[in-house]
């Protein structure tokens, strides 16, 4: 008896790499995103203290004299940023290759570049130095914490 498959065989599955990469680069494209390796290094390239005020948008043109946009929450770090731009145009043609940013674009968004901390869990928080609501706080998430069995 002669055996014949009634289904061809099918071809092994494409490399993850390969089938996410253009998924990556459509969502990257439509969020304004910029390259995550210049993300990582971002406060290696910048300093702590600008990578702490700014980060990276996306380099808009293409080949050489790209353009950076580089957010920040309000006036003080654009000015702050602009003070650094040929220097941090400087370190970024060294690490992206030279000629590659020729111009960096200050936007400013109004919102914080990194998330707020949350205070200690057993301080008390103050509206202003008003000591009196502080106290009045700890009160009722003790009270909380009591009723929750210390949960």
């Amino acid at each position: 008896m002669n055996y014949r498959p009634t289904r061809p065989a099918r071809s092994s599955a494409p490399a993850i790499a390969r089938a996410s990469a253009g998924v990556f680069r459509d969502l990257a494209q439509r969020t304004k995103f910029m390259d995550p390796a210049l993300a990582e290094r971002w406060p290696q390239l910048a300093g702590e203290k600008l990578a702490a005020l700014c980060r990276p948008g996306r380099l808009t043109g293409r080949g050489l004299g790209r353009t950076l946009e580089l957010y920040v929450p309000h006036g003080a770090a654009a000015a702050a940023a602009e003070m650094e731009r040929d220097g941090l145009i400087a370190r970024l043609n060294a690490y992206l290759g030279p000629g590659s940013v020729s111009r960096i674009a200050i936007i400013q968004t109004g919102k914080a570049t990194k998330a707020p901390t949350r205070p200690a869990a057993g301080k008390a928080e103050t509206a202003g130095g008003d000591a009196e609501l502080g106290a009045a706080l700890a009160s009722f998430r003790a009270a909380i914490h009591r009723r929750n069995g210390g949960k």
